[in-house]
């Protein structure tokens, strides 16, 4: 995979998955941060630029010297298109997978993604849901296409209980 350096890549990785949201948010506010100033020093990674597929946003190797804290060894993940995510994740070493690690997303389509990668790993992995809260104001600022909460069907987008 390519690594993203410099802030005019950068800038224009964000502006491209801003129109991918809200399934690139988690990445997306990732190199939001990542645009000003890295204060986490991570690294951007992309299957190919400009037109690329897959994002990974990882910590510089450096700083995932521990592999018992998947705090630290954590990566954010989002893609356009699923095949090539497990091809370009299986065929690079990314993920460090003989870590405790977390992979985070947006994207509830990337699990299947993700259990076929670290089973060809001989990895258990242990998938945990959070649920996402943003304010109507920001979700609207974000996406100006988001329709207006009033207009819309009683009962639309009310959680399922689990």
């Amino acid at each position: 995979m390519f690594h993203l350096q410099g802030p005019q890549l950068l800038q224009m990785l964000e502006k491209s998955l801003r129109k991918s949201l809200p399934e690139s948010l988690k990445v997306y506010g990732t190199v939001f941060h990542m645009n000003q100033g890295n204060p986490f020093k991570l690294k951007a990674l992309v299957d190919r630029w400009p037109d690329f597929n897959t994002v990974v946003i990882r910590p510089q190797e450096q700083d995932m010297a521990d592999d018992f804290d998947h705090y630290t060894n954590s990566y954010q993940i989002y893609s356009k298109d699923l095949k090539n995510c497990q091809e370009s994740l299986s065929t690079s070493d990314v993920i460090n997978w003989k870590q405790h690690l977390q992979i985070q997303s947006s994207q509830s389509s990337l699990d299947e993604v993700i259990r076929n990668l670290a089973t060809t790993k001989s990895v258990q992995v242990k998938q945990t849901q959070c649920i996402l809260y943003v304010m109507s104001e920001t979700a609207r600022k974000l996406l100006p296409s988001l329709p207006e909460t009033k207009n819309l069907p009683a009962g639309y987008g009310t959680p399922k209980a689990m």
